[in-house]
């Protein structure tokens, strides 16, 4: 997941310690499965020989995402990697392209270059390739959490880099969640909360600046640019996989079209800051953040 992880468990300590090692075998079970980059890993050499995704697993998730592509008009997309890679990002030395060769890249762009039929994911253009880091680390949370609840764990909270599940309670409380405040090293407020995924983006996580402008590492799938006029999203859902896809597409999507979809969502509310420093809320984030 290229991110930190840590796992807080509240039980005894055998336990406790047991818990936290198994699902730690389990996100590294997903990481190594989901990586693209890993040559043995189905997804890489869908990428990169065509060879069709038969996997159970990983056709569960790309079901999931693509749901989520066709309920944003493709403001979450898992075609994304040949953008991501055009600019730099993957070898972490990100560099500006050519409106020529972004215009190029993105006729490989599109979840509509992939078929899924009968449990098997293809592609209709060769040169399409997958990345479901959008969703995966989210799923990865997901999926550590049923292991915790299988061992008897009640009350925990991952946190996968700033992308967190708070389980029960800590102490007979609800967890503190604090929310980043895009502009300064500080926080806007924190949320108490329970049996909830907090997600969040921003585009002050990856970036670059060339020639006094900022670009980051969130792209509009159409556009083959850095999306522009948000600067950070906080998401609660119940849901990790989903929410971590869901904090993505809405982040891409104009901003005010995005929090009418977050009010469409059962049970999502959703926090987007804007470059401008206005605030745009569903009805009861607003309620739930506290100062900090």
């Amino acid at each position: 997941m290229d991110t930190y992880v840590t796992i807080f468990v509240f039980d005894e300590e055998d336990k406790a310690l047991y818990s936290i090692d198994k699902a730690f075998e389990r996100m590294k079970e997903i990481d190594t499965k989901f990586n693209h980059l890993n040559s043995n890993s189905p997804i890489y050499n869908f990428n990169m020989n065509n060879i069709p995704i038969t996997d159970p697993e990983i056709i569960s998730l790309v079901k999931k995402a693509l749901y989520i592509s066709s309920e944003t008009d493709g403001a979450f997309d898992i075609t994304i990697a040949p953008l991501i890679e055009l600019w730099g990002f993957y070898a972490k030395q990100p560099r500006l392209p050519t409106p020529a060769e972004i215009e190029l890249c993105l006729k490989d762009v599109g979840y509509q270059n992939l078929e899924l039929s009968n449990q098997t994911l293809m592609k209709k253009n060769p040169e399409t390739k997958i990345d479901l880091g959008g969703i995966a680390k989210g799923y990865s949370i997901a999926e550590s959490l049923k292991v915790l609840k299988s061992l008897g764990i009640a009350n925990a909270l991952i946190d996968a880099g700033g992308d967190v599940y708070a389980l029960g309670k800590k102490d007979n409380k609800f967890w503190k969640i604090g929310i980043k405040d895009p502009f300064s090293e500080g926080l806007i407020g924190y949320i108490e909360i329970k049996n909830n995924a907090v997600m969040g983006s921003g585009d002050y996580e990856r970036f670059f600046e060339e020639k006094g402008k900022k670009y980051h590492h969130i792209f509009n799938p159409k556009t083959g640019y850095p999306t522009e006029g948000v600067t950070g999203i906080t998401l609660i859902y119940p849901e990790a996989a989903e929410a971590d896809a869901w904090a993505t597409a809405l982040f891409v999507m104009p901003p005010e079209q995005a929090i009418e979809k977050a009010k469409s969502i059962k049970n999502l509310e959703c926090l987007i800051v804007l470059t401008s420093g206005k605030k745009l809320y569903t009805s009861k984030i607003n309620r739930l953040i506290k100062s900090p």
